[in-house]
C-alpha cells in the first residue's frame, strides 16, 4: 500500500494540533477570566461545581506529547520480565497514587480556594496567579518532553515539594482575608510564586507518571484515567463543604479594612 502524500500527513497532524489546542483554550480559558467574573459569584469564588463539569481531557493531553512509539510500548508489553505485566506491582499502584492525589489536589482542592488566597492581595495578585499558573501548566509538559524524570523516588520528591506549596496555599486560605504579609509587595509575590510552582511541578509529575503507565499498554492507561477521573472527583467532593455550606473560607471587602493595617 503506497503511502499517504506529505500534504495529507501535513494537514492531519495540523487538524489534530489544533483539536488539542481548542481543549487547552476551553478548560484554561475558564479560570483566566475568572478574576473578572468572581465578585458576581455568590459564595466570592470559583464553585467545586464547575470544575467537575469541565472536560476531563487536559490531563490526557499533557501526556500525548510524551507517549512511547508504538513500536517500544509494544516491546515493553511482550518483556519476558513478569513484573512488566503486573499492573497492580507496588509500583505501579504508587504511580496510580501519585496521579489521583495530584489530581484530587490540582482539579478539585486548590481551585476551589483560590480566590480565598489570592484576593486578600488584591485583584493584580489573583490575575498574574491565574494566567501564570495557567501558563506554568504547559511550559511544564515541554519541561518533560526535555528532560523526563522516571524514578519513583525522584516523582515523589516532587509531589511533596508540589504539596508544601499547596500547604502554604490552602494556609493563605484559612487565613483569609488576612493573611501574612497582606499589604505587601512580598505578600503579593509569595502568593503568586507559589501558585506557579504548585502548578508547574504537578503538571510535571502528572506528565512524568502518565508516560511510564504507558509502556504498560492499554490496561495501564486505563487505570491511569480512572485514578485521575476519581482523584478529581473526590477532590472536588472533598471542597464542596467547607467552601458551599459550612463557609470556612471568608473573603474581604472592598474598600474596608478588615486586618487593622
Amino acid at each position: 500500500m503506497a503511502a499517504p502524500p506529505l500534504c495529507r500527513l501535513v494537514l492531519t497532524h495540523l487538524l489534530v494540533a489544533l483539536f488539542g489546542m481548542g481543549a487547552w483554550a476551553a478548560v484554561n480559558g475558564i479560570w483566566v477570566e475568572l478574576p473578572v467574573v468572581v465578585k458576581e459569584l455568590p459564595e466570592g469564588g470559583p464553585s467545586t461545581s464547575l470544575r467537575v463539569r469541565t472536560p476531563g481531557a487536559e490531563e490526557e493531553e499533557e501526556a500525548s506529547p510524551l507517549q512511547e512509539p508504538p513500536g517500544q510500548a509494544a516491546g515493553t508489553t511482550s518483556s519476558s520480565d513478569p513484573k512488566a505485566h503486573q499492573l497492580f506491582s507496588a509500583r505501579s499502584a504508587c504511580l496510580l497514587g501519585l496521579l489521583a492525589v495530584t489530581n484530587a489536589l490540582t482539579n478539585g482542592v486548590l481551585p476551589a480556594v483560590q480566590s480565598f488566597s489570592c484576593l486578600p492581595y488584591g485583584h493584580l495578585a489573583y490575575h498574574l496567579a491565574v494566567v501564570l499558573g495557567s501558563s506554568a501548566n504547559p511550559l511544564a509538559c515541554f519541561l518533560a518532553m526535555a528532560v523526563l524524570c522516571r524514578s519513583l523516588v525522584g516523582l515523589c520528591g516532587l509531589s511533596l515539594l508540589g504539596m508544601l506549596f499547596a500547604t502554604y496555599l490552602m494556609t493563605l486560605a484559612v487565613l483569609s482575608p488576612c493573611p501574612p504579609l497582606v499589604g505587601t509587595s512580598a505578600g503579593v509575590v509569595l502568593v503568586v510564586l507559589s501558585w506557579v510552582l504548585c502548578a508547574g511541578v504537578f503538571s510535571y509529575v502528572k506528565v512524568a507518571v502518565s508516560s511510564m503507565l504507558h509502556g504498560g499498554g492499554r490496561p495501564a492507561l486505563l487505570a491511569a484515567g480512572v485514578a485521575i477521573q476519581m482523584g478529581s472527583l473526590l477532590g472536588a467532593i472533598a471542597m464542596f463543604p467547607p467552601t458551599s455550606i459550612y463557609h470556612v473560607f471568608h473573603s474581604g471587602e472592598d474598600c474596608v479594612d478588615l486586618c487593622g493595617s
